[in-house]
């Protein structure tokens, strides 16, 4: 199997169980499910945000990889951890910081 072939394939399935999801019709799980999903987007996004704040040294660096995690804690609590805020605020806060870090 070519290197292309099975590219496509991986992204095949990954789509289809995805859309799997999507298109049929549920409610909200609750429980412990619920709850895990409910903080699940601030989660997400703080741990890809942060991952851009550790230096190739291994130390702590102030770069907008911060802004983006800070701004995404304080969408995530202003707006009760809706992904939508989590993903903008988090997203504003990297551009401004780029724009005014230089």
């Amino acid at each position: 199997m070519s290197d292309l072939a099975l590219i496509l394939l991986v992204a095949v399935i990954t789509f289809a169980t995805r859309v799997a999801f999507l298109v049929r019709a549920r409610s909200a799980p609750e429980g412990l499910i619920g709850r895990f999903l409910d903080v699940f987007p601030l989660a997400l996004f703080v741990a890809i945000a942060t991952d851009a704040l550790i230096a190739p040294s291994g130390s702590p660096e102030v770069t907008p990889g911060l802004a983006a995690a800070l701004g995404g804690i304080v969408g995530g609590v202003l707006f009760r951890r809706a992904l939508w805020a989590v993903l903008a605020v988090g997203a504003v806060a990297f551009y401004a910081a780029r724009a005014f870090g230089g």
